[in-house]
């Protein structure tokens, strides 16, 4: 469980579609293969990331380094690990600090970090010391301090603008310049970490608008602070392709921005739409059963899923497939057919 969490962190780091194929491991070493399940690529890595802006992390040898498409070395193996490119960059270890390099594998900037680096809008996020308590900031592609680590919480920057709490109760959010454009006047609440660090997923805005909750219900805020959706669902999701996930008496369904029900409320679990399909639960509680549905409602792969690959990470599509247990112990690639591509021996 652990090692594909690991090869398959790269899930959440990249959302291009430039590439659709995908890691599978055979006889213990990775290879890659496509969207119908045939080998492009032939087993020859001990670990093997998705590909992202033409490149994947691939251990060759005994050290991490970048293959393209047709499984050569374009960027040396000589690292203990790396993460995907993303706007053109990629976070390396050396030693035990990160640092970043370009795509032509380039260091620009030295290995000082203790955690790695992913772009966003020309920003990475950096934590100004170790250890458990420490403010953050932004850093650009230069390795330029942006903006001056002075945030108790912050997110990455999404559409344009970020997650920010001073005090780490109250939180608004920046643009890029580090300016705020929603004063922090809302309630962070509970938080979870992932892998030591808070995950604020839930509050990044999604196509111009974020779901937020007062007296225990959800509405909807757009960039500029305007409460475009009052608050009286019981739960809203991210708004993707124009509908959002919501709850209303225990049950999910979709709502457009006006807050009409698109697909009724008929589910116990519902994530958010990715590139046409959504991820919906039906049964019993921790027995639920998973499938995915398109704009209309129409069930599009049947309910019959365990569960996500990751438990704390929203199941959905990515480059054509999503990664899943089909049955319990048992990991799978399911295209958009519905068809499982692989399973994990």
């Amino acid at each position: 469980m652990k090692n594909i969490l690991v090869l398959l962190g790269i899930l959440i780091l990249g959302r291009s579609l430039n590439a659709q194929i995908y890691p599978f491991k055979k006889d213990g070493l990775w290879g890659y293969i496509d969207t119908t399940g045939k080998e492009v690529i032939a087993p020859a890595f001990k670990i093997a990331g998705f590909f992202n802006e033409g490149f994947a992390y691939a251990q060759i040898g005994d050290a991490i380094g970048f293959i393209d498409i047709t499984g050569k070395e374009v960027i040396k193996a000589k690292y203990p690990a790396a993460y995907s490119f993303y706007d053109g960059y990629a976070s390396v270890l050396e030693d035990e600090d990160w640092g970043v390099i370009n795509t032509q594998g380039e260091m620009v900037i030295e290995p000082k970090f203790a955690g790695p680096l992913v772009f966003h809008h020309g920003l990475a996020k950096i934590k100004l010391e170790r250890g458990l308590f420490s403010t953050y900031g932004f850093i650009n592609t230069k390795g330029d301090t942006a903006i001056y680590p002075s945030y108790e919480k912050l997110s990455d920057f999404s559409d344009g603008v970020c997650m920010a709490s001073i005090d780490g109760r109250k939180y608004g959010y920046i643009d890029t310049k580090g300016e705020w454009v929603i004063q922090p006047t809302l309630d962070l609440g509970a938080l979870f970490k992932i892998n030591g660090e808070y995950d604020f997923s839930d509050k990044n805005f999604s196509n111009g608008y974020i779901a937020v909750s007062k007296d225990e219900k959800y509405g909807l805020m757009d960039k500029t602070g305007k409460i475009v959706l009052v608050h009286k669902f019981d739960f809203i999701g991210k708004y993707a392709e124009g509908l959002a996930p919501a709850k209303k008496d225990s049950l999910y369904g979709y709502i457009d921005i006006k807050g009409n029900w698109v697909i009724k409320p008929k589910y116990n679990g519902a994530e958010a739409f990715h590139n046409g399909l959504a991820a919906v639960s039906k049964g019993p509680y921790l027995e639920e059963k998973w499938g995915f549905v398109d704009h209309s409602g129409k069930v599009i792969i049947p309910l019959t899923i365990y569960e996500n690959y990751d438990a704390y990470k929203p199941m959905e599509f990515f480059k054509g497939v999503v990664a899943c247990y089909y049955e319990k112990d048992v990991f799978v690639y399911i295209n958009r057919e519905g068809r499982v591509i692989w399973k994990m021996d």
